[in-house]
């Protein structure tokens, strides 16, 4: 089974990882990125007033090999 990983950056330009052991295995681009505005909008992951999953930057399996779903990271500043 591969394991669902979420890439956002924070407010303050940081890295954050969500990851997923048990999630659906045939996500696309488009289900990834739904996904993950839904869980920025939501805004309940703050840590002293900063949003910790603001952007979302990629989503990919990972099991012995990676699974790039969406790669955004060179786009964002």
């Amino acid at each position: 089974m591969k394991i669902l990983e979420f890439v956002f950056k924070s407010e303050e330009h940081k890295v954050r990882t969500i990851k997923f052991n048990y999630a659906k295995q045939d996500l696309d681009e488009t289900g990834a990125k739904a996904l993950m505005e839904r869980i920025t909008a939501l805004e309940m992951f703050q840590k002293d007033g900063v949003k910790l999953y603001a952007t979302p930057v990629g989503a990919r399996y990972l099991d012995h090999r990676n699974y790039t779903i969406f790669d955004d990271s060179k786009k964002v500043t």
